[in-house]
Formats: C-alpha cells, structure tokens, sequence
C-alpha cells in the first residue's frame, strides 16, 4: 500500500497582478479561516507558504492573533517559515538569500520556530547553489516544483551542491496546485496515479492548496472518500517533516548536481531575467550598498563611538526581500503592482543614502585640525585604488595636503562655478556667493576598515584643464574613436578590436515573463560611426564620450515593414583608470520605442562552446546551445530552451588565451551568440506592453500569468530615459576571485566628507547642524584579510553587536589549499559560524592572527570575530 501524506497549505503571491495592497486585505480574512479550522480541528495542520512576510504584514493589524498563532506552531500544528519572502533564485545574490533566511527564521522564532524544510514550491528554476545555502542554516530537506530537465525526473531524490552540501528533495512534478484535485474532482484514482510517477517510493505527498486559495474546511471527508475509492492508497493529513523522516528510509533515492532550469514539467520563464530592468537596477543597487558599504560601515562606526542602528538595516533588508519575492523580482506584474514595488525600492535607496551620509558626516565630526576631507575604506581588504570626490572651495584652485603637510597628487576632471546668494524675487538684488564645485580623482591607499585623511588647501589661481582628444588609455588598454570607427587596443597583447562594441535591436513580441522575438522580426546592427566624439586623457582618469542617435523601428508593425525612423538619442561613456584593467562604461540613452529588447554585444576572440557566470555563491559553466534546443517540442517541453542565462555580477567568454568579462551593475542577462559564437550579448532592456501574451514564437500555447485575460503593461515598454553601467575586462585567463574582486571596485562608490560649510546640501539632512561626535577620531582598524583566491561576501556586525561577521566563498570547483590569512588589530576570539550567525566551533582564542583552512570546492564559511575589549 502506498502512503499519502495529504498537506494543506496556500500559495500567497506577495503581489502580482494584483498589488500588495489587495494581498493584505484578503490575507487578513485568509489567516483568520486557518485560526478557525485549526481551532475547530477541521484542519490537522496547516502551511503557510513558507515564508514570513505575509504573517509580519497580519500582524500588524491583528497583533491579538499572536498569541493563538504562536500557540499552534509550538504545538507542531501551523508550520511557519523558514523564508521571509519565496525568493527568485536566479538573479538574487548571496547575501540578499542568507538576509532573507535570516529574516524569516527571527520573525518565525518569534512566533514559535520555523520548519525546518527549504520551501520554495513556485520560484522559476532552482540556483546550483542552494543546497549549501540551505545547509548553512542546518536545513536539509527542500521542496520545489519547476526547473527538472528530461534527464532528472525522478520526483525524490538527492540535490548535491559544489560542496557536497546535500538536502533531500522533494519535487512537485504537477505543481503545489495539484492536490485542489482531491477537492474538486472525484476521479481520486487518476490524481493519486499522477503523484506516483517518477518514482519507487511508497511514501507520496500530495499538497493540497493554491494560488489565494481559502481553506478547505471539507479535507477530511474528502480525504475519507478517496481512501474508501482507491484501496491501495491511503491517505492521511500529514506535514512535510513527517514525510520526510519516512522518505529518507528509502535508499535507492539518486542523486543529482547543478541549477534546474529546464521546462519539462512547468514554464521557467528564462526571459524574465530581463523584465522590467529598471527594476533589478534598483535591487540591485540596494543590495550592493547594504552589503559593501551600509554594514560594514555601520560595524566600523560602532568602534569609533557611533551606535549601529540595525533596526534601520533590517527594515531595508525587508524591502529588498519583498522587492526580490518571485514575482516582485520578475516585474511580471501589473503597472499598478510594478509602480509599488519601484516606489519601495526607491524609498529604501533615499534610507540607505540618509545613513550612509550621517554615518560619514559623524565619524569625521570630532578630528583635529587642520585635516578636513576624509576617505573610508570598510572592506576587509586594503583598497588601492582611484578615488573620486567633488570638494568645495572658495577658490577656484587648491592643493591636497596629508596629515604630514606633504602634498597628495591628483588631477581635476570636472569644476562647476556656484552661487549660493540668498535668493530674491529681483535677481538684480542678489549679493553673490560664489563658490567651486570640483571633482578630482586621486589615487590613494587605505587600510582595511581605515580611514585617510587630507587637507584642502586653497589657492587662487586657475586649476588645470584636460585637453579634449578623441583618444584616451591606460597601462592597459587604448581607445580611440577615428574615421567613425570606435577602437579598443589592449597594449598588453597588441591585439587591436575595431568596433569591438555596438549594440543590437530587435523586436520582443513577448511579455513581462518572456523574451519571445517578433513574428516578423528585422535585427539591427548599431554602431556609433555618426557619433560626436569628446575623450579627455588624464593621469588617473580618463573618459571617451560618444553621443549621437540611432533610427529604429517604432513598433511592431514598422519592424515588420522594415521602417526605421524612430530616433534614440543616445551617450555611451568609457573610463579608464590609472592601472586599472576595468573598462567602465555608461550607456544613457532615451527609449521611444515600442515591443523591442536592445543588447550591449561584446565582439571577443574567443569561439565558445560553454559560457560562464556567477551564481549567490559560486560561477557556472552552461553550453552556448541548449541539449534540447531542437527536440523540446518533441519531448513535451512547455517552451523553448533558449540559451539566455541568468548572473548576478558578472558574464564571461574564455578559452586558454583569452578571457573576456562583462561586469554588470543591474544587468541580469546575458547570451553567447554569432556565427561562431564569439560575441557575448548582454541585455540592457526590453520592453514589451503585456503581462501576458499567447501563442509566442518559443512559448506556443497559453499566456502565462492569466490565460483569459489580456492585461496591458505599457508601463513595461520602458520609454523615457534609461542608464546602464558597468564594466568590461580583457584578460589571458580567467579568475573568479579576481574579476568579482573587479566586481566589487567598480561598484564601490568613493566614500568621503568633507568638512566645510560652502555647500550645504551635499547631502539633504546637511543643511541641519549635529552634535560632534564625543569620540575623536583616530585610526582604529579592525581586521586585515590576505586571501586574494576567495571572494569576500559580506562583513557585517554580529547580531548581539558584539563582535563581526566576515563571510568568504570559494568560486571555484577546486580545493584552495591556503586561502591566506587574517589578521586582527586586537586580541580576538575566532569562531565558525553557521548562515545564521549561529557559532558551530571555536577556531581560535585570544590571538590577533588566524591562518585559513583549506577551503572546498565552492565553500562558504563564515567567521566570528569577537574583540576582547
């Protein structure tokens, strides 16, 4: 006989087509039914959807019902968590997935204590790095539906990541909706044959719920009516942690490695790693400036008599998991729903810059004369490096002095003259008050978690002023823009690239889930050879800007017509900095097209046969062609395989001389393409004007989203203005830890204040005067990290505000034998710590070094770091 394990649950959509709002409203009723059946024992058990978010919201305008839910999770009825929103795996960072387990498992606790199960039953494919996410927070049984290719079918089994961190998996091969079949239906002998396929296992579980469904208050007399109809079954209410004490008795399970993000069961929807790029901009940059410059900020600042705020940081870490929850980071959702989630990511960036800004201003209040402008330096490692700042002075011209007297180079690249007169109707009776606004790039050293300190000495007489050029370089690279041909030289090799860049247009007759190209597409090819050129060469920066516009296709019907007359104004910006192998570029441009999707496009000297990127935790090997790219219709495929491919930070095409990177600040998406495939495309937007549509060219069939109801999304066109950054590397070979290293360089803002009442309004809260702070100022570094092989991930407070947190990674598939090492400013206690800040082992106490141990293929350790004071 085969044992069913009947569960009964919902799926809540954060938001969707529908916004947050309406989810709320209905929740609340919602949770008041589950209290209800649970109260009345209509129901045995009952799961929440496995995430946080939803009840934090209910209770807020039910704080009353905290009591009876806490009630029914201690009593193993209510199953809670273990998340805080269901996240998308595959355009999240690392950090974003660890915050919002953390997240969910503190408000869970609170409520009673999580279940102990990674549950995300609807996300679009599985990320490779997941098992060792989950293990680091001693979970080690999961659930998911979509992603399975054709070759891993069986519906249990084990997932192993690069590690040989493993969870034992459940996968819902007909979906977490299917059990609404034991409701609705009395057909019990079909259904329980359908969650019996793919495996051996006696043991099966059939979820019972949906989309904002209610609860089922008939389950048992269902339940009782399918047990006496298919006597060879037996069904029975049941929770996931029983079903999987049982399913791990069985033996004969396989096991399985990799990311899933195949359609073979469900739509995956590999085009939404491009929708609403405004959107994943956004996060994107929330995230980064939690991670590398708000927390270890704030845990430095603690050292120097400024308190932490973590409630502060904590409530921006809740936005950037509502903002990152499955649908909210797809921006497959309304307009109405896409304009909320943009509002609160908006909202959160301005938090975020309120305490980066106070946090800077603070620190550098209480210093002695006469040092006045201050750079920090909060990352774990010394920062060598340009720094750039916009200094205020009377004067138009100025040295840089350090705190010895001696004088600091650095060259101007930008001044604006401004009057701060106090205004009047009559600008004829204005008094001038005129001062200089002057961006200068210097190159400077700084320890790890230091500061460095300089004076702004004025003088009156003219600063210097970059000659305009159409060529700029470095020790690196050359660029140059003649006879209308953009030109890239690495002088390293010699190799010379002309038209190295441009930028492809084609139609997108998908919608906000998939690319899906036009029926009638028209491909463009542009270039900049029209483009007005303005390069300015400098010691330690230099920029190569071309502007101009380029004539596309309005819309569907004049790409079908071969009719290009819609002008996109557009400026694309290179920078190079002094011995620095990053190309930065700024792409700004203005959309006044319609349903077309327009890619940055690398052309490399490298004919792939695999591309690579980065996942939360590690980097990624994928096939430029789908294995199934010509039989999935064949083989029962729900769209086609395409080979767009998700990253976090950073795409890359190699072979045994060559190594090309793009390094992205927002872009998600990314795909090898040509003839040989040589050149790396990466998405910078598309815009299409639906939710959902039918019958795509790689989608055949149903809309996604709703299948009876045309939603338009003109919001999702993405007209208007539009700027994209990131950065391009050419090297002999390929280096994770290096290039996200590279990574973090390039997305790290200078972080500086100076000291000076000129300008008012660096800052919105500058205007207002604050309390020196009543620590002075002195060095107080914390910690030195010396393992140029791994990744830094994080560098945060403990959660008591005792001591740091310092999270590495291995990127690589292979073992580094000696990582490096870490040394500390003080006598510290050392320990391993778990995902969730929790200690595992002490590795050292009372010492101010600490060598690190071999790291495995792909693993994450975090570090505990506890001052003696």
């Amino acid at each position: 006989m085969k044992k069913v394990y009947v569960i009964a649950h919902t799926h809540w959509d954060l938001e969707w087509y529908f916004t947050r709002q309406h989810a709320r409203v209905q929740f609340a009723y919602h949770m008041d039914e589950v209290l209800q059946a649970l109260a009345t024992n209509k129901i045995d058990y009952y799961l929440v959807d496995g995430q946080m978010s939803i009840l934090d919201d209910y209770l807020q305008t039910a704080p009353e019902k905290r009591s009876i839910i806490t009630q029914f999770v201690q009593a193993g009825r209510l199953f809670i968590g273990p998340w805080y929103t269901q996240i998308d795996e595959m355009v999240t960072s690392g950090e974003a997935i660890v915050r919002n387990l953390q997240l969910g498992h503190q408000v869970a606790q609170g409520l009673g204590g999580e279940m102990p199960v990674g549950y995300l039953p609807d996300s679009f494919g599985q990320g490779q790095d997941m098992p060792k996410i989950y293990n680091g927070f001693d979970i080690t049984k999961a659930v998911f539906w979509r992603g399975m290719p054709k070759e891993k079918s069986a519906r249990y089994f084990y997932w192993t990541s690069d590690d040989d961190s493993q969870v034992l998996v459940a996968n819902l091969r007909n979906g977490y909706p299917v059990g609404t079949e034991l409701i609705e239906s009395d057909d019990y002998a079909a259904l329980l044959h359908k969650i019996s396929s793919d495996t051996d296992s006696n043991d099966l579980v059939l979820p019972v719920g949906g989309d904002q469904r209610p609860v089922d208050f008939n389950l048992k007399a269902r339940i009782a009516a399918a047990n006496q109809a298919v006597p060879e079954y037996h069904l029975a209410e049941s929770t996931y942690p029983e079903f999987f004490a049982q399913l791990q008795k069985n033996k004969d399970l396989p096991h399985y490695q990799g990311e899933f993000v195949d359609a073979s069961t469900s739509k995956i929807h590999r085009g939404i790693y491009s929708s609403r790029a405004d959107l994943k901009q956004i996060y994107d940059q929330l995230e980064r400036c939690l991670t590398d410059t708000i927390e270890p900020l704030m845990a430095i600042a603690q050292y120097h008599g400024v308190p932490a705020k973590p409630g502060i940081v904590a409530d921006l870490w809740k936005t950037v998991a509502r903002g990152q929850a499955h649908d909210s980071s797809g921006g497959s959702n309304s307009d109405e729903t896409n304009d909320d989630i943009r509002q609160r990511g908006v909202v959160a960036l301005q938090s975020a810059d309120a305490l980066k800004a106070y946090l800077l201003r603070k620190l550098s209040s209480h210093v002695a004369a006469p040092l006045d402008l201050f750079f920090w330096n909060p990352a774990p490692t010394t920062a060598k490096r340009i720094f750039t700042a916009i200094v205020a002075t009377r004067q138009p011209s100025f040295i840089l002095q350090n705190a010895a007297g001696e004088t600091v180079p650095f060259e101007v690249t930008h001044q604006e003259k401004v009057d701060m007169a106090v205004i009047r109707h009559d600008p004829q009776t204005m008094t001038p008050d005129i001062f200089y606004n002057t961006t200068v790039a210097i190159p400077l050293t700084i320890p790890a978690t230091d500061w460095l300190g300089l004076h702004v000495a004025e003088q009156n007489t003219a600063p210097a002023l970059r000659p305009v050029q159409s060529t700029i370089e470095n020790a690196f690279y050359q660029l140059s823009f003649t006879d209308h041909t953009l030109t890239l030289t690495d002088k390293r090799t010699g190799r010379v690239y002309p038209n190295f860049i441009t930028v492809e247009d084609g139609g997108d007759e998908g919608d906000t889930y998939d690319y899906s190209p036009a029926y009638h597409d028209w491909v463009l090819s542009l270039v900049f050879d029209q483009a007005d050129v303005k390069g300015q060469q400098g010691t330690y920066q230099s920029h190569l800007c071309l502007t101009g516009h380029w004539l596309v296709p309005a819309d569907l019907q004049a790409r079908t017509e071969h009719h290009a007359q819609t002008a996109i104004p557009y400026s694309m910006t290179f920078t190079l900095q002094a011995d620095d192998p990053t190309i930065g570029f700024t792409a700004a441009l203005d959309n006044t097209a319609k349903d077309h999707r327009m890619r940055l496009v690398l052309h490399t000297d490298v004919a792939a046969s695999d591309s690579f990127a980065d996942t939360p935790f590690g980097m990624i090997q994928r096939p430029v062609v789908d294995p199934h790219l010509k039989d999935w219709q064949a083989i029962g495929y729900k769209e086609e395989p395409t080979t767009l491919r998700p990253m976090i930070h950073l795409a890359n095409t190699h072979d045994d001389q060559h190594s090309w990177t793009f390094l992205g600040l927002g872009e998600k998406d990314f795909q090898i393409i040509g003839e040989h495939f040589n050149d790396l495309a990466i998405t910078l937007f598309r815009g299409v004007g639906y939710l959902g549509r039918p019958d795509l060219k790689r989608r055949p069939g149903d809309a996604s989203g709703l299948q009876t109801k045309y939603v338009p999304t003109p919001d999702s066109q993405l007209l208007g203005h539009r700027v994209f950054k990131g950065g391009i590397c050419l090297d002999p070979t390929f280096s994770p830890a290096v290039l996200q290293a590279r990574h973090h360089q390039l997305a790290q803002d200078s972080l500086y204040f100076q000291q000076q009442t000129l300008d008012r309004f660096t800052s919105p809260i500058q205007y207002f005067p604050i309390n020196e702070n009543p620590q002075a100022l002195v060095h107080h570094p914390l910690l030195d990290l010396h393992a140029p092989g791994v990744v830094v991930s994080s560098l945060t407070a403990t959660q008591d505000g005792t001591g740091l947190v310092l999270r590495l990674y291995n990127p690589t598939k292979t073992t580094i034998a000696a990582p490096g090492t870490l040394d500390l400013m003080q006598n510290s206690n050392i320990c391993a710590l778990n995902l969730n800040d929790r200690v595992r082992s002490v590795l050292a106490s009372t010492t101010k070094s600490l060598t690190l141990a071999a790291m495995r293929p792909g693993e994450i350790r975090s570090y505990g770091i506890y001052p003696i004071q």
